[in-house]
């Protein structure tokens, strides 16, 4: 419905052709778009690779992940659905054989640590942030920086550790890398402060403002 503009299978108009538009058209800039997409429509994320303009979504909730893909260009849509382990890891490896394949395009090169260590100093970052149901510490054990996340609420009670511990590994001012156990692919943790001086941090698609030093 999406690839024709909003018009179902048989022609039926479900949206307007004006919001279908909308929702793939850039309507924010993302704080971290390294690891996932670099704007959003309403509703849609939206992902340049290799110049070519694709839209998505993805999803995940306890032992389960989903990632959608959209080439309106050459009408190609790829969803991914798993209830697997080191679900990015597999999108990243099966998506670049797919749109490879069929559109000659691949996922952008692999967020990670620079090569040369980054020694600025990050300790404006130290702190507590919160948003419903997670709670996230950001702290300093010795010299290195580690990031704590503490779930809480209906969703913690069907976790088996609802609280997981990082290393995180600098690559700019106000932006870590790091790698969960298990996994080959990195995720990126970026700090920035809204025009009104709040602070925040962007971390797995969510915003979380910073509570205490």
């Amino acid at each position: 419905m999406h690839l024709r503009s909003g018009l179902a299978t048989d022609g039926t108009r479900i949206l307007s052709a004006q919001s279908a538009e909308l929702m793939t058209t850039h309507q924010s800039d993302v704080p971290d778009p390294y690891v996932l997409g670099d704007s959003w429509g309403l509703g849609w994320i939206r992902f340049d690779w290799g110049g070519k303009r694709l839209y998505g979504h993805d999803g995940n909730t306890i032992g389960q992940a989903a990632f959608l893909r959209i080439l309106p260009e050459d009408g190609l849509a790829v969803t991914l659905l798993t209830n697997g382990g080191n679900t990015r890891d597999l999108y990243i490896e099966l998506y670049n054989e797919i749109f490879g394949e069929l559109a000659e395009i691949s996922i952008p090169g692999s967020f990670g640590p620079p090569a040369e260590p980054y020694t600025g100093d990050m300790s404006a970052y130290l702190g507590t942030y919160e948003r419903s149901g997670v709670l996230m510490e950001v702290f300093k054990e010795e010299e290195a920086v580690r990031m704590r996340t503490t779930v809480s609420g209906v969703v913690a009670k069907s976790m088996p550790n609802p609280v997981e511990e990082y290393a995180l590994t600098p690559v700019s001012d106000g932006q870590f890398a790091l790698r969960a156990p298990g996994t080959q692919g990195w995720l990126s943790l970026v700090f920035y402060a809204l025009p009104t001086g709040e602070q925040y941090v962007h971390f797995g698609a969510r915003a979380m403002p910073k509570v205490a030093l």
